[in-house]
């Protein structure tokens, strides 16, 4: 790797990792960078992953208080590690080919996560009365997000708080909070058969780690002057972009 190879991938995660930390999507922003430096889409993906996980426990260590309040912790942890293992073990015995044609997918999806989480989130609130407490439905719910999140990741927050408003689980604080909580496991161990598969490129992802770390310090305090509907919007049209690259790329 290059030294501007690596300052390129730095920087990319430096901005990924305030997205992060100010109104999320940071994985739209590392996944392509790591394309772009030629890795394969499959070991970017799991590199990306590595990249950005200690953001997540940063995360989560603020919510420390929330979380002590939050029902049906355990179960969901539960829920999200058996997922997180699944997504995280598919990445690593799916087909190259395959993973190439699903990228464009997984980015249009989580281009569309962010640009109709407000409207999503209101709406499943707006039906929690309709669906009961049935917590195997609720548990079932987060298995199959954290399968998605496990195997690629971008939107899997929104698509957690959407569930759990869905079911009206508890206030927006300690949903938040136990959603920061359980993206901690997914990736975690999402990561950890990332690793023992061997498809890291750990000289990119110690670069990348030292961005999102930079980039998440400088996030938390711009969060308290940008608008979050400016950054929304910053990661709608970059998430726009990179999906017509990508299908450009994968079918045109």
């Amino acid at each position: 790797m290059t030294l501007l190879v690596a300052l390129a991938l730095f920087a990319a995660a430096f901005v990924a990792g305030a997205l992060n930390a100010m109104a999320g999507g940071g994985t739209l922003v590392t996944f392509p960078a790591l394309v772009a430096a030629g890795l394969p889409p499959i070991i970017a993906n799991a590199t990306s992953a590595v990249s950005q996980w200690p953001g997540y426990v940063a995360s989560s260590l603020t919510f420390r208080r929330e979380l002590a309040g939050a029902r049906a912790l355990p179960s969901m942890s539960v829920a999200s590690l058996l997922g997180g293992l699944v997504g995280g073990g598919l990445v690593t015995v799916v087909s190259p080919r395959l993973f190439d044609a699903l990228v464009p997918w997984l980015i249009l999806l989580a281009t569309a996560m962010f640009a109709f989480s407000s409207t999503l989130t209101r709406w499943m609130s707006q039906h929690a009365a309709n669906v009961g407490r049935s917590t195997t439905a609720l548990l079932l719910g987060q298995f199959a997000v954290s399968i998605y999140g496990g195997f690629f990741g971008g939107g899997m927050g929104i698509m957690m708080l959407a569930l759990y408003s869905l079911f009206a689980l508890d206030t927006l604080t300690r949903m938040n909070a136990l959603k920061t909580w359980l993206s901690v496991l997914i990736s975690g161990v999402a990561v950890l058969a990332f690793i023992a598969a061997g498809i890291v490129n750990w000289p990119a992802a110690l670069v990348m780690l030292a961005g999102t770390i930079a980039g998440g310090v400088a996030g938390a305090r711009l969060a308290r002057r940008l608008p979050a509907l400016w950054l929304k919007r910053v990661v709608v049209a970059l998430g726009s972009l990179l999906t017509l690259a990508f299908f450009w790329k994968a079918y045109g």
